[in-house]
């Protein structure tokens, strides 16, 4: 499996093309990680699990509500048309 068909399963449900909230929440990591390492390693200052913990832990927290969102809107398409997405 190549980089680009593991990113796009990263991202990709069975029902639609590609789910915003986890293209959001995989970018959001990779910054939250990023500006981590930029912390400790270019400016020098100790690395600070709780501050990095809560941060994971709040993008982990917003990106569930946006699935759980996402969930209920797609249940109501279905429940009230004929079963495919509008």
């Amino acid at each position: 499996m190549n980089t680009k068909s593991f990113l796009i399963k990263m991202v990709d449900s069975d029902d639609a093309e590609v789910e915003a909230h986890l293209v959001l929440l995989c970018l959001g990591a990779l910054a939250l990680i990023g500006l981590s390492v930029y912390h400790v390693v270019f400016l020098g200052l100790a690395f600070d699990p709780e501050a990095f913990g809560s941060g994971l832990g709040f993008l982990m927290a917003g990106g569930g509500a946006a699935a759980f969102g996402q969930g209920l809107q797609r249940s109501k398409q279905r429940d009230k048309g004929n079963g495919y997405y509008q």
